[in-house]
């Protein structure tokens, strides 16, 4: 009996021992499982963020290529630009040449219809007969002849003394402003402002309609 009882208290310890040796590999394999697993899994990490790392640099230079060639365009539209305003001053210029070039032109014109006389009687270094001379327009239907400073014959008057002369109202000098012989004609000496050395003696006649204009101008010795 008591062979019996201990041989079955064996086999029920070789069985537990089988079921411990069981569990452990179970274990042990789970162990492997689990830590193949996780290292599988870095690699994996790792070649995923090398692939980016690789990918990036041409992202990288796509987005160089992109910036350059906006620069690129950007360098090209400032350079018509400037082109186009180059034109632009360029035709400019040429504009104000033919203007300058129409100016000297007319004035040439006004020269060469002009009538020049040196020395034509004591006391008279030039005289100038333009038949270009316009008159100067008037308000009046009539010259007033009384040679009233201020009024408006007189400053009429002094319009077409300037016209002649060359002087400006605003800058002139005026010497003497009377009767030349009629109603319809004046006679003024003036200078410019500040140089009374240079003088100038310059007829004038009334225009019925349009007023007084120029008709002989003396430069006076």
């Amino acid at each position: 009996m008591n062979n019996n009882r201990s041989s079955r208290h064996e086999n029920k310890e070789k069985k537990v021992n089988r079921l411990y040796n069981l569990l452990i590999a179970v274990v042990a394999v789970l162990i492997v499982f689990v830590g193949g697993t996780m290292i599988l899994g870095n690699k994996d990490k790792s070649d995923n963020q090398a692939e980016t790392t690789q990918n990036n640099p041409q992202t990288n230079d796509q987005k160089t290529d992109k910036t350059a060639k906006k620069d690129d365009d950007s360098s090209k539209d400032d350079q018509a630009t400037d082109d186009q305003a180059t034109d632009d001053q360029s035709s400019e210029d040429d504009q104000s040449s033919e203007d300058d070039q129409a100016t000297d032109e007319e004035s040439n014109e006004s020269d060469s219809q002009a009538e020049v006389e040196k020395n034509p009687e004591p006391g008279v270094a030039e005289r100038k007969v333009d038949p270009s001379w316009d008159s100067v327009g008037t308000s009046q239907d009539a010259p007033a002849a009384t040679y009233k400073k201020g009024s408006t014959d007189w400053n009429e008057m002094l319009k077409a003394v300037g016209e002649g002369s060359g002087i400006s109202p605003s800058n002139m000098t005026v010497w003497r402003l009377g009767n030349n012989g009629g109603v319809g004609k004046a006679v003024a000496t003036v200078s410019p402002k500040g140089n009374s050395s240079t003088k100038y003696r310059v007829q004038i006649e009334w225009v019925d309609g349009e007023g007084w204009k120029p008709a002989v101008v003396d430069k006076l010795q």
